[in-house]
């Protein structure tokens, strides 16, 4: 397992591979983490599902016959019933595998031609799927098998992932398209919010602890930033553009990493202070396709264009160090009364929130 340490900015974290030979080109879509830790790989031109154990680095190729390869699938949900739903791309087929049986199921009827990118899980047990170059929005049904469709997307590979809302709500992350979509899953009504890019902007979305959704920049020069409480959105710049990320992941310090796709660094984002950094050596081309935050604190970079997986492992130390300059930073704030002590602390985890209410704060 080979390692690169990272640069002065982020030297808690260090980059390292698990050299498994993934086969063939544009293998895996993204992964989704099954509740006994193990990770399956979505096949996109791979014909096989990959699993993999990340406390053993064992990985394995299902031996299921019939998956259709051909940029099929990307991006995967896991339901509450243990089984992955595989969201179609080219495929015409959603993909239903069973990790407890092995076993793969289709159902018939997806539009196909780069369809949908990516997929939610709804509070009521429906699945999303986030439109891409269809028109319309998917709606799966994983307990009756329905699918049906919300007609009036813009097409054109609009949108790349989507971000479920504490109120329930979807917002969807501009792409191609030059608005931010968002939709009600309890009245189907669909808005927009004007002002992006567009120009395969961005990959793939995260909600940040205090409500905002972040952008990932993958043509984009900039990252962004939507409150969708006010529907405000800002920017913030300097990123190296090129289709340099697919995918971010939150850690438990709130800091944001930018899956590495063409880009030959890893990208590091604190929503807190707006710095920016990263961690150089990566392999580029394609590389990787979305990241999985393991229950051990490291993050997994799902294979896309590389024939390894890759590990992120992040300092405890260093993290703890920055834990604890967000705490008092929050700490300030509260003691300075410059927000409701009410409202700051439901931005604060479980034990700083202890911490204030024995301080009398919260």
């Amino acid at each position: 397992m080979a390692a690169i340490s990272a640069n002065d900015a982020d030297e808690d974290i260090v980059y390292s591979t698990v050299d498994v030979n993934i086969r063939g080109r544009s293998a895996y879509g993204s992964g989704v983490q099954l509740r006994d830790g193990r990770i399956v790989f979505v096949p996109h031109n791979e014909t096989t599902i990959g699993v993999f154990d990340p406390t053993t680095n064992a990985y394995a190729y299902s031996t299921i016959a019939g998956i259709p390869g051909d940029a099929a699938y990307i991006g995967g949900v896991l339901l509450p019933d243990g089984r992955v739903v595989f969201v179609p791309y080219y495929a015409t087929t959603i993909g239903i595998f069973n990790p407890a049986t092995n076993a793969y199921s289709t159902i018939a009827g997806m539009p196909g031609d780069g369809a949908y990118y990516g997929g939610v899980l709804l509070s009521d047990g429906r699945v999303l799927f986030v439109p891409h170059y269809a028109t319309t929005i998917g709606i799966f049904n994983p307990t009756t098998n329905a699918y049906s469709t919300i007609a009036g997307m813009p097409g054109n590979y609009a949108y790349a992932g989507g971000v479920l809302l504490s109120d329930g709500r979807v917002v969807f992350v501009p792409c191609n398209a030059t608005a931010i979509g968002i939709f009600n899953p309890t009245t189907n009504a669909y808005s927009t919010i004007a002002g992006m890019p567009g120009g395969s902007a961005y990959y793939g979305g995260v909600l940040l602890p205090d409500g905002r959704v972040l952008f990932v920049p993958h043509y984009a020069t900039t990252i962004g930033i939507f409150n969708p409480t006010t529907n405000a959105y800002s920017t913030i710049g300097g990123m190296p553009g090129n289709a340099a990320y697919r995918g971010g992941v939150l850690l438990s310090d709130g800091r944001v990493v930018f899956v590495p796709h063409n880009a030959t660094t890893i990208g590091i984002f604190d929503p807190a202070t707006n710095a920016y950094s990263t961690v150089a050596g990566l392999p580029g081309y394609a590389a990787y396709n979305g990241g999985v935050l393991l229950p051990d604190g490291r993050l997994l970079l799902v294979p896309f264009y590389t024939e390894n997986i890759g590990i992120l492992t992040i300092s405890d130390e260093k993290a703890r160090r920055r834990a604890h300059a967000r705490t008092e930073a929050v700490k300030a704030e509260l003691v300075a009364a410059a927000w409701h002590p009410t409202r700051m602390s439901r931005c604060l985890d479980e034990d700083e929130r202890r911490e204030f209410a024995e301080m009398g704060l919260c």
